[in-house]
C-alpha cells in the first residue's frame, strides 16, 4: 500500500491531459455493471499513451482498490515492454451493498429496481501506480454493483426516480 508520506498525483483536467499525465494516469477497464459474488476482470493500463519500462525509467507497481479496500498489488520491473498493464480478478462482496446502504440511507440510499426488486450501489474502483521517477499517480472509475441475492435473469432494470 502507498505510504502516507508520498504525494499522490492526479490529473488537473481529465479532458485535457498533459503529456506527462497521459503517460502516468492509470486507465481502468472494467464492466459498467457487475453482480455481487461473481468474479470479474479489471485491467489497469498505465497511461493512455505507452509508458516506457526501461531500466532507468519504469512503473514499480500498480494497486487496485474497490471502495478503499485493496484488491491487489502487482510489482513490476523493467521489461523492455512498451506499456505497463495489469489484470486483476475482482469479486464485489454482497456486504458492500449493505455497507453502502447504511452509509447513504439518509441521502439517497441504495437503488432498488422497479421491475425485479434488485438492489445496487455505485462503487469506486481506484487504481494507483508508482513511476520510479515521476512518483505516485491515481485515478477513479465508478461501477454499479448489483445484488446477486434477488437476481432475475433477462430483465433490464428500470430504476424508480
Amino acid at each position: 500500500m502507498i505510504g502516507t508520506e508520498e504525494k499522490i498525483n492526479k490529473p488537473v483536467d481529465l479532458a485535457n491531459l498533459t503529456e506527462g499525465e497521459k503517460k502516468h494516469t492509470p486507465v481502468i477497464e472494467a464492466p459498467e455493471t457487475v453482480i455481487a459474488g461473481e468474479p470479474f476482470e479489471v485491467i489497469v493500463t498505465v497511461g493512455s499513451i505507452p509508458h516506457v519500462m526501461e531500466e532507468k525509467h519504469f512503473i514499480e507497481w500498480v494497486e487496485l482498490y474497490l471502495q478503499n479496500k485493496l484488491i491487489g498489488r502487482e510489482e513490476l520491473s523493467p521489461s523492455g515492454e512498451k506499456t505497463a498493464k495489469v489484470t486483476f480478478r475482482v469479486e464485489a462482496d454482497e456486504a458492500l451493498i449493505a455497507i453502502k446502504e447504511i452509509e447513504t440511507c439518509r441521502v439517497r440510499g441504495v437503488n432498488i429496481c422497479g421491475n425485479c426488486g434488485e438492489k445496487s450501489v455505485i462503487a469506486n474502483l481506484r487504481a494507483v501506480e508508482k513511476c520510479n521517477i515521476h512518483g505516485v499517480w491515481e485515478t477513479y472509475r465508478q461501477i454499479e454493483v448489483m445484488s446477486g441475492e434477488e437476481k432475475e435473469e433477462g430483465k433490464k432494470c428500470v430504476w424508480k426516480a
